[in-house]
């Protein structure tokens, strides 16, 4: 045997290796584009279950929109009294602070001794009122009289403590 069939029995040999090798490889491939397949298989299956599962939650959440809708047309009329009270508190306020300022203008523009002489009369009557008032409680205690006769009530002697 010469130098080139050895040389050609060497590549048969490698090209048996390299079908070997390929052939394993390709038995590789094919595993995994088997599991590719059951995978694809079971997608349709798995996405329905995943589009029924958001159906039902587009209708929950739907039926919970209306249901705050319908609660929320109910309280519109109480939102509605409300702002009005607001609106007529605020209306009672102004009214009330235009009155107070225009009192207290006036208040300003009068004189000091005019306000006093007014202080004045009062502090005095009301002294006078105290002043017939302490005179008939001293006149009423000095002589009691019975209500039903205008006769001088008669006190009784206390009882002295004779113990022998």
């Amino acid at each position: 045997m010469d130098l080139v069939g050895i040389g050609v029995v060497l590549i048969g040999i490698a090209f048996i290796i390299l079908a070997i090798y390929f052939s394993k490889v390709l038995q590789q491939v094919g595993n995994i584009l088997q599991d590719v397949d059951k995978t694809v298989e079971a997608l349709p299956r798995q996405l329905n279950g995943i589009l029924d599962e958001t159906g039902n939650l587009i209708q929950n959440s739907n039926n919970a929109l209306a249901d705050m809708n319908t609660k929320l047309e109910n309280l519109t009329p109480l939102f509605q009294v409300v702002g009005d009270l607001g609106e007529s508190t605020q209306t009672l306020t102004s009214s009330l602070v235009d009155v107070t300022s225009s009192v207290q203008q006036k208040g300003e523009h009068t004189d000091v001794s005019e306000q006093n002489k007014r202080l004045g009369s009062v502090y005095g009557s009301a002294m006078l009122g105290y002043y017939f008032f302490k005179k008939r409680k001293e006149t009423s205690d000095a002589t009691p009289y019975s209500k039903a006769n205008d006769q001088p009530i008669k006190k009784l002697p206390t009882p002295q403590n004779t113990s022998h």
